[in-house]
């Protein structure tokens, strides 16, 4: 597997992959289904790049059985945004193709997920920077995202409260958070008072 940008990906690839997507319409997409039509409006201008994860197949044409044909599956794609100078969200819109994608969100402690693929190659693409970060929807998966943190060593760390990382007036856009370098100069609120929030 390897990763790769839009420009090598292409454009017009990630548009037709998105519209596939949308008409597959798997259940498992119910909380980015708004994705595949608001991303073709907004890829090009709110964020920095985008990364795919591609597996490289090999098949024998019928046309032809003495040659082989290459051909890259897209397994998963995610982007980087910006928050503020020198502060970028990484892994931001991370879909996994349903067709590779496991049943359940739990993996081997030892297992590189496709995010990890992705999220080495952002923080390499971003060789300047204050922050980085990645963050979750809803407390439940902050257990999700310390494993997130280990897998990815080093000063990995997880922020002590919930940031916003939306302006609307959801309690999604208040996530769970890990750093790397300068801590995230976002607003926050603790856990107990995003919990108090999330159910009103």
């Amino acid at each position: 597997m390897k990763v790769i940008t839009l420009q090598q990906f292409g454009e017009q690839r990630f548009l037709d992959e998105l519209k596939i997507f949308e008409q597959e319409n798997h259940t498992g997409d119910v909380r980015n289904r708004d994705w595949f039509s608001r991303i073709p409006e907004i890829y090009k201008t709110h964020f920095i790049e985008w990364f795919f994860l591609v597996d490289i197949e090999e098949y024998i044409p019928l046309t032809n059985m003495h040659s082989t044909i290459k051909t890259d599956i897209l397994i998963a794609f995610a982007t980087i945004q910006e928050f503020y100078p020198g502060c970028f969200r990484l892994l931001t819109r991370t879909y996994y193709n349903p067709r590779y994608r496991r049943s359940h969100l739990y993996y081997d402690k030892d297992a590189k997920t496709p995010a990890m693929h992705l999220v080495k190659a952002q923080e390499k693409y971003l060789s300047n920077y204050k922050t980085v970060f990645i963050s979750m929807q809803d407390l439940k998966r902050r257990p999700a995202l310390d494993r997130v943190r280990r897998k990815l060593g080093g000063n990995w760390k997880m922020n002590p409260n919930m940031i916003q990382t939306c302006n609307e007036n959801s309690s999604n856009c208040w996530q769970s958070a890990i750093y790397l370098g300068e801590p995230i100069e976002l607003p926050s609120i603790s856990i107990s008072d995003w919990d108090l929030m999330s159910k009103k």
